[in-house]
């Protein structure tokens, strides 16, 4: 898997629950995807804050209590943070790891992943959640 944002967590979550061995590649030293990069003063959610909140657990759903009804950058970031230690997801993700290539093998029906430090991974499976938000565009604006 590639990118620890929500869908990432989520997607790691469900893939061990599953009994699927599986490691998460992320880029940035922490968790959080958009969450984690974007730190400008007023980063916020521009939707009611529950509607980011897991609904895979009915306990992690109780037991965070939003402090804004629109979350600003911190209090997401912590909450994605409690997540992935809660459910035990920190051993199986790999930071400060960007995948420079991923390619799939017809006759062995394997992914082989490469990340920047030259370490290569084959695998079966290779779910790329890098989100729409994860590349800066900026509009060529007179």
């Amino acid at each position: 898997m590639v990118g620890a944002g929500i869908t990432g967590i989520y997607q790691l979550h469900k893939a061990l629950q599953a009994g699927f061995t599986a490691t998460l590649w992320e880029a940035g030293e922490g968790v959080g995807g958009t969450w984690y990069w974007n730190r400008y003063p007023g980063a916020r959610f521009d939707s009611e804050s529950y509607t980011y909140g897991y609904l895979f657990s009915e306990e992690l759903f109780d037991e965070w209590v939003w402090e804004e009804h629109f979350a600003p950058q911190p209090e997401t970031e912590r909450y994605l943070n409690h997540v992935v230690d809660r459910f035990d997801l920190r051993p199986h993700i790999r930071f400060g790891a960007r995948v420079t290539s991923a390619t799939f093998d017809d006759d062995s029906g394997m992914w082989t992943i490469e990340s920047g430090d030259g370490s290569l991974v084959r695998a079966h499976f290779l779910i790329a959640s890098t989100g729409v938000l994860s590349i800066p565009y900026l509009p060529n604006v007179p």
